[in-house]
């Protein structure tokens, strides 16, 4: 366990090097607090070097694992995207980060005071601490889920991993002998789990997070697809989306994008430019709205996507101005030697949807008629509540 956790230093460090950037030391650090905690757990480090300072050690054991776990939820807070939209996820990572900081610090000076003689205290503090560590990122993690992030299924999974890396190492400090060699081995397994699947689960975010940065800016030409759901397999996400903000009892904010003049630079810039801009729009408009939100194509001049579970309605006035900056912003298309710039026309016509709706297909096509409404005007953004299924006059 301890040689996956130094090996993991050394990539993570490797990495830190070669990106330069925050979120590579961020990573850097919380691998080297909760992985440290670990192995000063398992109690190998007295077994290498006998004359460790035990004062010393009981501080590193009793503290630096909450502290590492106060980053490590500041770190899932960003992973998720979500610590700004949702209030559930909001308040348990800020009140769990809190609790661990201070928990951490108050643990390290009753180290100092009191040392050995409350060994068995501290530790098992340390323990709770932690716990409630793994609690509040499987609460984050499931959540983020159930609005729609499908990766945070796997953090869910992650969480449980670190569940038994928590039992099982403070197990090990606390000397419970009635776990036996399967349980230290079930603890290792665990441990070394939990630090690959989140390693994992990183580089997959960080990936796509830096693709659709660079294909938001125009900056490459290569690969300018942005999955989405295009569409009639649009309607059953959105579908889902409802049904979601439905069962938690909030507001769901449709949304529709109208670019009038989406084929106006055929002629100069020649056949297949349209690709182009829809790719980078499509990009810009998951950087605002984030991954587990809906953003699909409802057909080439219209983008649709869904938030749910919002809670206050002053978010999605918010998203429709941050939509309209970013849209706005030129397009650059064509080869780097003949290049052109696009400037697109755009209209937001955002509805919001209180409970279940008569069927997907509707509050689409009124956002829909209202981002083309918007279009026409200097504001670019007409927002209304849903209304309904509109009845056929046909039928009396």
């Amino acid at each position: 366990m301890s040689g996956v956790i130094v090996t993991l230093w050394v990539i993570a460090a490797i990495d830190a090097l070669v990106q330069r950037s925050v979120p590579a030391l961020r990573g850097l650090a919380v691998i080297v607090l909760t992985g440290g905690t670990a192995i000063a757990l398992s109690g190998l480090p007295e077994v290498l070097w006998p004359t460790l300072d035990v004062a010393r050690m009981l501080i590193i054991k009793s503290s630096m694992g909450s502290l590492g776990g106060a980053l490590a939820m500041t770190y899932l807070g960003i992973w998720v995207g979500g610590a700004s939209k949702d209030p559930l996820v909001q308040w348990t990572l800020t009140f769990s980060t809190a609790l661990l900081t201070l928990g951490g610090i108050g643990l390290a000076v009753a180290a100092i005071w009191y040392g050995e003689t409350a060994r068995i205290t501290l530790l098992t503090s340390a323990a709770l601490g932690n716990g409630l560590c793994a609690i509040a990122a499987g609460i984050v993690a499931m959540r983020s889920a159930t609005l729609g992030d499908k990766l945070a299924r796997w953090m869910v999974v992650a969480s449980l991993f670190l569940a038994g890396m928590v039992a099982g190492m403070y197990s090990k400090a606390l000397a419970i002998d009635s776990m036996g060699v399967w349980g230290w081995m079930t603890a290792a397994a665990s441990t070394v789990a939990y630090f690959l699947i989140v390693i994992g689960l990183t580089i997959v975010r960080n990936r796509e997070m830096r693709r659709i940065s660079r294909l938001a800016r125009g900056a490459t030409e290569v690969d300018r697809d942005v999955e989405m759901p295009l569409g009639p397999r649009l309607l059953p996400q959105v579908e889902d989306a409802l049904w979601r903000s439905a069962r938690v009892g909030r507001e769901c904010v449709v949304a529709a994008v109208s670019i009038s003049n989406l084929y106006a630079m055929s002629e100069d810039a020649g056949v297949g430019v349209d690709g182009e801009i829809l790719g980078v729009l499509a990009a810009r408009i998951r950087r605002v709205v984030g991954f587990r939100n809906v953003v699909g194509l409802y057909h080439p001049r219209c983008f649709v996507l869904v938030v749910s579970a919002v809670q206050d309605r002053k978010r999605s006035e918010l998203l429709a101005t941050r939509l309209l900056l970013s849209l706005r912003k030129p397009v650059k298309v064509g080869p780097s030697d003949d290049s052109h710039f696009f400037s697109p026309g755009i209209g937001i016509g955002v509805v919001t949807v209180n409970g279940a709706t008569d069927t997907a297909l509707a509050a689409i096509n009124q956002a829909e008629q209202l981002a083309l409404e918007a279009g026409h005007l200097p504001a670019g953004v007409l927002t209304r509540a849903y209304q309904g299924v509109p009845s056929d006059p046909t039928n009396g």
